[in-house]
């Protein structure tokens, strides 16, 4: 199934030549389009904010970068969600890098150009992953994190990375903006109430997919467990419902 573009929300939204909008606007209102664009995003980025402790699986992704020998500073990703990270690891050599937080880094390694060889422990700081020791030769590490939700623009190939299955919550999201801009067009407390619905759903399906890989309690009994609930796993945290 093709995801629904950004000109096809703002087309059921706000009408266009061909059909008839939801809020029953002139298709030719290009200034109520960009801000029905604009409203759309703030949903999107509602729907990202919601990760508190847990995360959107399909935000989930994997990056590459080559090391420069005598290089430890390297760039994050430009469209990682701020510390989102969950490994950092080499697959040619089989290593994954054990992170170690910013202030018991620089207390170990103050000057990390005194060991030069394969990186063992990794930070983060100013935007950057911090490696020791120092890369003695050129390789490719993966980086394993969370993206930032992709916005929409008026575009036919502009697309955003909610399933499919979901967009009705994007447009009941759009929708609570437009009823409190004219409220004529109907309540938005109740339609609040229609995506915070949505909302939950994608969240139960979030989880559904993660307990999918549930191990069985013999093997590290809490983790099991939690893995089992849904909530606070090692690798999948979810929230506490």
């Amino acid at each position: 199934m093709a995801k629904t573009s950004g000109q096809e929300f703002l087309n059921i939204l706000c009408g266009s030549s061909t059909v008839e909008g939801l809020t029953d606007r002139n298709p030719e209102d290009s200034r109520y389009r960009a801000t029905m664009l604009g409203w759309l995003n703030l949903v999107l980025k509602d729907i990202q904010n919601r990760q508190q402790g847990w995360h959107w699986r399909w935000l989930e992704k994997t990056a590459t970068a080559s090391t420069v020998a005598g290089q430890h500073s390297y760039d994050l990703p430009d469209d990682i969600d701020t510390n989102k990270m969950f490994a950092l690891y080499d697959r040619t050599k089989d290593n994954t890098y054990t992170f170690v937080p910013y202030d018991r880094f620089v207390r170990l390694f103050p000057d990390p150009s005194n060991e030069k060889g394969t990186p063992r422990w990794w930070t983060f700081w100013a935007n950057t992953i911090r490696l020791y020791p120092v890369p003695a030769s050129a390789f490719t590490f993966y980086l394993d994190y969370i993206k930032n939700i992709t916005l929409l623009t008026d575009d036919a190939s502009s697309t955003t990375d909610v399933p499919e299955k979901f967009d009705e919550v994007i447009i009941d999201g759009a929708l609570v903006y437009a009823y409190r801009f004219d409220p004529s067009l109907g309540d938005w407390k109740s339609q609040q109430q229609l995506y915070e619905a949505g909302i939950q759903k994608m969240i139960n399906d979030n989880r559904m997919m993660i307990n999918e890989l549930a191990e069985s309690e013999s093997h590290r009994l809490k983790r099991g467990r939690n893995l089992i609930d849904g909530r606070n796993s090692l690798y999948f945290p979810m929230p506490n419902l």
